[in-house]
C-alpha cells in the first residue's frame, strides 16, 4: 500500500535539474579572491630584479673594455739586433670608486686590484739579465735582454772600499783597469810592481775604488809624509771616505802596518814596454863608435848608460838544475831549480847593466847586454859583479836564491832580442 501524501514536501520538479547550479569562477578571480595583495607586489618588484640583472649581464659581456677581463699573456719576441724582448701588456691606470662605509657613514675608496705576471714568466724575467725601455709606438714597456754575461762584467757602481781581485788566465793589466774603470797604473800603484812583468794565475790583488796609490804605514808614516810623498793634499787623504781618518791632523803618526788610500796620488811612472833604453852610434854614454844601454832606469840596481861591447858565443847559466817552468805569454822566460848558493854563470859575454834589487818581483837581478841581446838572472842570493863590468861567457856572476816574488829556489833565466823577451830554448838547449 502507498505511503500517503505529505503536504509539507515540495513536489518534484522532473524538468529542472537535479542539483542546484552554482557559477564558476576564473583561476584568477579564485587567487585573487585567496591571495594577499602584499605578496602580488612582492612578485612583480621580483620579476623587474631579474629582468634588470639580465640586461647588465648582457651589457657587461658585450662591453669591449670589460676592466674585469683576463690579462694579456706576456709574450717573448725577438729584436731585428738579436736582442731578446718581453712585450708586457700596459697596466690599467689605478681607480677608485665611492663606497659607503658600514660602520662609519663615511666614503671610501675602493682599489682596482692591476693585471700580474703569470708565475711561470715571473721565473723567466727573473732569471735574465733585463732592463726595462719605453716602446711608444707600441703603448707599451719592453725589457731587453743584455747580450754581456752578468758573471763577468763588474757592475756599474760606486766602490766604498778596497776589493780584492784573483787572477785568472788570459787577464792583463789593461783588461782588469778597463772592467773597474780605473788607469792601469792604479792598478798597479795599488799592488807591487811585480804585476807589471806577469800576472799569474791565482795570485789576489787590490783593486782601489779611486784612482790613486794604496799606502801601507811603516816607520810611523803620518798623512802629511804620504802626501808629500804622491802629491797630494793632506786633507784629500784625511777626508776621503775610503779612510777612517776624520779628526786625524796631519802630523798625527798613523798605526805601522795600516793602509791608506791616497786619492789621486802617484807613484814612479810605469814603463809598459821592455824596460831597457838603447842609445845608439857616438851619443852620450857611448865609446868608439858603439852604443849605449840602460835597464830599468830609476831603479836602484840600475847603472845608468852603459857602453854596450856586443856579445861572445852562449853558454848555460847554471849547471846542475830542475826544470820548472818554460816560457810562455804570460812568463818572460824560464825557471831553473837548484839548491840555494848554487852558482850562476854569464850566459854570454857582455856588460852589466843592471845589479842589485829590482822592484818588478825579480829581486836581487843582474841583467847583461850582449849587443841586441840582453840576458836578465832573477831572485839570486848572491850579486858578484858591479856596474858597467865585462863579464865573459861562462864567469860566475851570482848565486841561486828565492828573492823578490818566488815560490822557491831557483833561477829565472830570460833572453831579450832588441829587448823583447824570447823563448831561452831557442837559443841554447836546456
Amino acid at each position: 500500500m502507498s505511503q500517503p501524501y505529505m503536504p509539507d514536501e515540495p513536489v518534484p520538479d522532473h524538468l529542472a535539474d537535479t542539483g542546484p547550479i552554482q557559477a564558476i569562477r576564473s583561476s584568477q578571480e579564485m587567487r585573487q579572491a585567496h591571495t594577499p595583495g602584499w605578496q602580488r607586489w612582492f612578485g612583480l618588484i621580483s620579476l623587474l630584479g631579474a629582468t634588470m640583472l639580465t640586461i647588465g649581464a648582457m651589457l657587461i659581456m658585450l662591453s669591449p673594455n670589460d676592466p674585469q677581463a683576463p690579462e694579456q699573456p706576456v709574450v717573448l719576441v725577438g729584436d731585428n739586433d738579436g736582442a731578446d724582448t718581453v712585450a708586457l701588456p700596459t697596466a690599467t691606470p689605478l681607480q677608485t670608486t665611492p663606497q659607503e662605509d658600514n660602520r662609519a657613514g663615511e666614503p671610501v675608496e675602493s682599489m682596482i686590484v692591476l693585471p700580474t705576471l703569470d708565475p711561470g714568466q715571473a721565473s723567466v724575467l727573473l732569471n735574465q739579465p733585463l732592463r726595462v725601455v719605453a716602446n711608444p709606438e707600441a703603448d707599451a714597456y719592453q725589457t731587453v735582454r743584455d747580450i754581456y754575461n752578468p758573471f763577468t762584467i763588474i757592475p756599474d757602481r760606486t766602490r766604498s772600499s778596497v776589493e780584492e781581485y784573483t787572477i785568472e788566465s788570459g787577464d792583463t793589466i789593461f783588461a782588469i783597469a778597463e772592467r773597474y774603470g780605473l788607469e792601469p797604473e792604479t792598478i798597479v800603484w795599488g799592488n807591487d810592481n811585480a804585476i807589471v812583468e806577469g800576472l799569474r794565475p791565482g795570485r789576489v790583488i787590490n783593486i782601489l775604488p779611486v784612482n790613486g796609490v794604496y799606502h801601507q804605514v811603516l816607520n810611523g808614516d803620518n798623512v802629511a809624509i804620504i802626501a808629500t810623498k804622491y802629491g797630494v793634499d793632506p786633507y784629500a787623504i784625511i777626508d776621503s771616505e775610503y779612510n777612517d781618518l776624520f779628526g786625524v791632523e796631519p802630523d798625527d803618526p798613523l798605526p805601522d802596518g795600516s793602509w791608506v788610500v791616497v786619492p789621486g796620488g802617484e807613484r814612479e811612472q810605469i814603463s809598459w814596454n821592455p824596460v831597457v833604453t838603447r842609445v845608439e852610434g857616438t851619443g852620450a854614454g857611448s865609446a868608439n863608435g858603439q852604443g849605449a844601454i840602460a835597464f830599468a832606469s830609476g831603479e836602484a840596481g840600475s847603472c845608468g848608460l852603459v857602453t854596450n861591447p856586443g856579445g861572445s858565443g852562449w853558454a848555460r847559466p847554471i849547471g846542475a838544475y830542475q826544470w820548472v817552468r818554460g816560457f810562455d805569454g804570460v812568463h818572460s822566460g824560464v825557471d831553473l831549480s837548484a839548491p840555494p848558493g848554487s852558482p850562476v854563470y854569464a850566459a854570454n859575454g857582455g856588460a852589466v847593466i843592471f845589479a842589485g834589487w829590482n822592484s818588478y818581483g825579480y829581486g836581487y837581478t843582474i841583467v847583461l847586454a850582449h849587443g841586441p841581446f840582453t840576458t836578465l838572472y832573477g831572485h839570486l842570493s848572491a850579486i858578484n859583479v858591479g856596474c858597467a863590468q865585462y863579464v865573459s861567457a861562462g864567469q860566475p856572476i851570482g848565486a841561486v836564491g828565492s828573492s823578490g816574488n818566488s815560490s822557491g829556489p831557483h833561477l829565472h833565466f830570460e833572453i831579450r832580442y832588441m829587448d823583447v823577451p824570447q823563448d831561452p830554448t831557442y837559443t841554447m838547449p836546456f
